[in-house]
């Protein structure tokens, strides 16, 4: 039996590092995975498995020669390339159309057509605080959610990374800073983001009830990897602390602690989720807090493409 082909596009970027690192998990052969990237990039090779790949013009590719594309930026030109084609692609862009998006464990089910040829993935920040909510609803029944999401540079790709660096070089040695993919200078700063209704309103429904009360706050702030969440949980009945370490306990690659934990020492390049500090919230015997600190791109992105590549790979490629 020929396995399908598996196209990842913008093969080169830091994203892509971290899918390439837990594909191979699917146990995909390398003659069927294709990297693309931009024509200055063709020619890379990048590890995969045991071996290294070549990268291709993302461009000039066939992509109909594949069963699978994982679209990791958006590109109007491979979108359009896809059109009336029976490819399937697979993206978390914002951009892509389509308000529902999709995320996965090792044991979901997804709820798509068999047509559907545009699957649409939840972003970074939404897929980390879905590997462990759903687990915590399905036991407690969540009413309420209450979330600091903190991301940091690596959120802007490389790019974010780049313009931290080099406004804490240019600071430390007192000189101007000009902001370019900040709207305010992110070194030594705290930047609050606007929230999204949208967000609120697709993270619950994933969770499992469209009842459930989701608030959150976004802020940038000056680290260049990871990312961190202040999450308080109201439920429907009172919930001991020992029940809810439990069920957070047995959720697969998820580290309870009750140390202080960083970006920089628990979660860089892991595909695990720390969570520290769990405690009462207030006075309330219906309600737990607790710090998340994760790598988002690894544990949030790269799971969740790898998972639903895989359950599209087995049951509808």
């Amino acid at each position: 039996m020929v396995q399908p082909r598996v196209a990842i596009t913008h093969a080169t970027s830091l994203l892509a590092e971290a899918i390439l690192e837990k594909l191979p998990e699917l146990g995909l052969a390398p003659d069927s995975i294709v990297l693309l990237a931009d024509e200055s990039l063709v020619g890379s090779k990048l590890a995969y498995s045991q071996t290294y790949l070549t990268v291709k013009d993302q461009a000039d590719f066939d992509y109909s020669e594949c069963s699978l594309v994982l679209m990791l930026e958006y590109e109007q030109q491979i979108v359009q390339k896809m059109t009336n084609l029976d490819t399937v692609l697979l993206s978390h862009s914002s951009q892509l159309d389509g308000d529902s998006v999709f995320a996965a464990n090792k044991d979901s089910q997804l709820d798509i057509s068999y047509t559907q040829r545009v699957i649409k993935l939840v972003d970074a920040e939404q897929a980390c605080l879905l590997g462990i909510l759903p687990a915590l609803h399905q036991r407690f029944t969540i009413t309420r959610i209450n979330t600091v999401l903190m991301r940091s540079a690596e959120a802007r790709g490389k790019a974010g990374v780049e313009e931290l660096a080099g406004q804490t070089i240019a600071l430390l040695n007192s000189k101007e800073v000009k902001p370019r993919l900040y709207p305010l200078q992110i070194a030594f700063n705290l930047l609050p983001e606007a929230s999204n209704t949208g967000f609120n309103r697709e993270l619950a429904r994933l969770i499992g009830s469209d009842s459930i009360e989701c608030v959150h706050q976004i802020v940038d702030v000056p680290v260049f990897h990871g990312f961190s969440a202040a999450i308080q949980l109201s439920f429907a009945s009172d919930v001991s602390l020992e029940a809810s370490q439990s069920v957070l306990k047995a959720i697969d690659n998820v580290h309870v602690k009750s140390s202080a934990v960083s970006q920089i020492s628990d979660c860089n390049q892991s595909f695990n989720c720390i969570v520290s500090r769990l405690e009462a919230a207030g006075n309330q015997s219906s309600s737990i807090q607790f710090w998340m600190t994760v790598d988002p791109l690894r544990y949030g992105l790269s799971n969740n493409y790898v998972n639903v590549s895989d359950i599209l790979l087995k049951s509808f490629l």
